[in-house]
C-alpha cells in the first residue's frame, strides 16, 4: 500500500524515492487494468468519429492509421460503461445500458485470435515501444468488466461470444450484462441472420450480403453499424457498393444517416513515424493514397484527378502531387527528384467577388433535374474563381430571379452567359414547341450555346495544376460552392472491361458530370480578361484607308 498520512516534507530522501517508485507501479498497473481510461484519439479525425451521431460509419485509414482502435473502442466504452477521460462527455449521448454488439472480421483464424482479441484483453501489449511505453496501448477492456475479473469466465471459444459486466458511467454500479459477439466475413451470410444488435462493427470489408443481413440486426432496437478499413489495392475487389452506400453518401454534407471519416498514418504519434515516412517515400503515389493516406484507388480514375479541397503538395519538376518527406536539414523535399522546389496548395478557399472582374455566367439545363448553374470570374491574369452556383427546381422565370438575386448580393458584372448546347437545342418541358434556349430568352436570360468539344477537360485539368509563376492554381472554387466540389471530386471515367483487341475507352460517367461540363464550357471558350472587359481588338492591316473615299 501506498503510505498517504506523512506529510512530504517529512520524509527522507530514500523514503521519497521508494513512496513514487510505488505511485508509478500503481500507476503502471492502473493503466494496464484500465487502459481504456487513459485512451486519447489519435487525430481531430478520430475524435469526430467518436462524436458522431450517424446510424451508419466508415472508416477510411492507412495502415496502421488507428482506424480499428477506433472502432474497438467505440464498443468497448458502449458496452462496459468505461468511458476514456478524453470522452467522458460523450457517455450521456452513448450509453445505452447493456447492450449487444457485433464485431466482423476478415478470418476467425488469421484475425480473430492473433489481431483482434488482444487488442481487447488487458494483460496484452500492443504497440511499437516495450510494455508500457508511449507508443502502443493494454487491451482496451477493463479487468473489472470481466466477470469475477477473469477472462476464461467471460469468453466462449464455442459461442465466439465476450459476457461483460455493464456499469453506469456516473455511479460506477452495476446494472447488467454486455455481449459481443464474434464472427466473420468468410461465413455465410445466413450465419448472421439472427439476433438484435445496438453495435456492429465490421473490421474490413464484408460482402454486400452481409452487410445487408447485419443492417436488418440494428433496425429494430435503433441500432448502429461502424465499417473501418483501408481500401484495396486490387480494383477486382468489389467494394464498389461500399463506394456508393457508404462512402459518397457519408461525404455528402446534407446526409445525416451516414459519415464517412478518413484517418492518415502520418497522425498516429503510436507508430515510429520515420519508418512510415520512409517506406511512403519507396511507395508509388496512388499506393502512398491507398496505404497511408486511406483514400479509395478508385479515385485514380477521376477525370479531373488535380483537384482538392484539402491542402497537398505539388512538386513543380515533377509536375504532379507528392507527399513531401525531410531531408537530412528537416526540410520538405520531393520524395521522387529529391528536390525542394515544393508548393503547398488547394482549389478550394475563401475570396470575395470582384465588381471589376467579368463574370462568366454557365448553365445546364434540365426537365427532370434542378436546372444546373454558376458563375466564374476572370481575374486580370486569366485565372478563373468559381465564386457562386445554383440548383434550381422551377421554370427559366423563377430561374432568373435566383440569378438576379446572386448577382445583385455579390455585385457581378456579367458579361457572357452560356449554356449546353445539347439540352438548349431540345425542346423544353415547358412549352413543346420551343427549345430551352429561347424558353430562357423569353425569361431574361439570353444564352450563347456553348462548345461542347472534349478539348475543355485538358484545359481544365491545365487550370487545376499549380503555376510555376504564380506558385498557385489557376482555377479556384469558393467554399460555399459544396455542389461543385462534391461533384468534381467524384467525376470519374466510366468503367469499361478491357477486352484483347481493345484499349480501355476513356468515356466520362453521366454522374456527378454536370459541373464538371459547366467548367469545360468556360475553358473551350478561351476565357480573356481583356477581351471580356473591353471587347476584341480591332486589328487593321498597314496602309489601309481609314477615312471615306471623295
Amino acid at each position: 500500500m501506498l503510505d498517504t498520512a506523512t506529510p512530504l516534507e517529512g520524509l527522507t530522501d530514500e523514503a521519497f524515492r521508494e513512496m513514487f517508485a510505488k505511485a508509478v507501479s500503481l500507476q503502471k498497473a492502473d493503466r494496464q487494468e484500465n487502459q481504456i481510461l487513459y485512451y486519447r484519439p489519435v487525430s481531430s479525425h478520430a475524435m469526430s468519429v467518436h462524436e458522431c451521431k450517424a446510424k451508419t460509419i466508415g472508416i477510411g485509414g492507412g495502415n496502421g492509421s488507428s482506424k480499428t482502435e477506433v472502432a474497438l473502442t467505440e464498443v468497448v466504452m458502449c458496452a462496459t460503461g468505461v468511458f476514456p477521460n478524453s470522452l467522458a462527455h460523450l457517455a450521456e449521448q452513448k450509453f445505452r445500458g447493456p447492450i449487444q454488439c457485433r464485431i466482423v472480421c476478415e478470418s476467425l483464424t488469421t484475425v480473430l485470435h492473433p489481431i483482434i482479441l488482444p487488442k481487447l484483453q488487458w494483460w496484452r501489449w500492443s504497440g511499437a515501444d516495450e510494455p508500457g511505453g508511449e507508443r502502443g496501448h493494454w487491451g482496451w477492456i477493463p479487468k473489472t468488466s470481466l466477470v469475477d475479473g477473469d477472462w476464461q469466465r467471460s469468453w466462449s471459444e464455442k459461442l465466439r461470444t465476450l459476457k461483460l459486466i455493464c456499469r453506469d458511467p456516473k455511479t460506477g454500479e452495476m446494472i447488467g450484462d454486455s455481449s459481443i459477439q464474434f464472427m466473420s466475413v468468410d461465413q455465410e451470410p445466413s450465419d448472421f441472420a439472427s439476433g438484435d444488435f445496438h453495435l456492429i462493427v465490421h473490421d474490413e470489408p464484408p460482402t454486400l450480403a452481409i452487410w445487408r443481413e447485419n443492417e436488418a440486426r440494428t433496425m429494430r432496437v435503433g441500432g448502429r453499424m461502424l465499417l473501418s478499413m483501408t481500401w484495396p489495392d486490387d480494383p477486382a475487389i468489389a467494394v464498389d457498393w461500399i463506394y456508393n452506400e457508404v462512402y459518397e453518401p457519408g461525404l455528402n454534407p446534407h446526409e445525416e444517416a451516414v459519415r464517412w471519416f478518413t484517418l492518415s498514418s502520418f497522425d498516429n504519434p503510436h507508430l515510429r513515424q520515420e519508418d512510415v515516412h520512409k517506406q511512403a517515400a519507396k511507395w508509388s503515389t496512388e499506393t502512398t493514397k491507398v496505404r497511408i493516406h486511406g483514400e479509395p484507388l478508385r479515385f485514380s480514375n477521376r477525370i479531373h484527378p488535380d483537384f482538392t479541397d484539402f491542402t497537398k503538395t505539388w512538386c513543380f519538376p515533377c509536375g504532379k502531387s507528392v507527399v513531401p518527406v525531410e531531408n537530412d536539414a528537416h526540410k520538405l523535399m520531393c520524395p521522387n527528384c529529391s528536390g525542394a522546389d515544393i508548393e503547398q496548395y488547394k482549389h478550394v478557399r475563401e475570396f470575395d467577388a470582384s465588381p471589376s472582374w467579368p463574370t462568366i455566367f454557365l448553365l445546364d439545363p434540365h426537365p427532370r433535374r434542378p436546372h444546373t448553374m454558376c458563375w466564374i470570374q476572370v481575374d486580370p491574369g486569366d485565372d478563373l474563381w468559381q465564386i457562386a452556383e445554383a440548383e434550381v427546381s422551377d421554370d427559366p422565370a423563377e430561374v432568373k430571379k435566383v440569378c438576379t438575386k446572386i448577382e445583385m448580393d455579390f455585385g457581378l458584372q456579367v458579361v457572357q452567359r452560356t449554356m449546353d448546347p445539347n439540352m438548349g437545342l431540345s425542346v423544353s418541358g415547358v412549352r413543346r414547341e420551343i427549345t430551352w434556349q429561347e424558353e430562357f430568352r423569353m425569361a431574361g436570360l439570353s444564352c450563347d450555346l456553348a462548345d461542347d468539344s472534349g478539348v475543355g477537360r485538358q484545359r481544365v485539368n491545365g487550370y487545376l495544376k499549380p503555376d510555376k509563376a504564380t506558385r498557385r492554381p489557376r482555377l479556384h472554387v469558393h467554399a460555399r460552392c459544396k455542389n461543385t466540389i462534391f461533384q468534381i471530386n467524384r467525376f470519374v471515367w466510366s468503367d469499361f472491361k478491357r477486352s484483347l483487341e481493345k484499349e480501355q475507352k476513356q468515356t466520362p460517367s453521366e454522374k456527378y458530370s454536370d459541373y464538371a461540363a459547366l467548367w469545360r464550357y468556360c475553358l473551350n471558350s478561351d476565357p480573356q480578361y481583356r477581351i471580356l472587359r473591353y471587347g476584341a481588338p480591332v486589328f487593321r492591316r498597314t496602309g489601309t484607308r481609314k477615312g471615306g473615299y471623295g
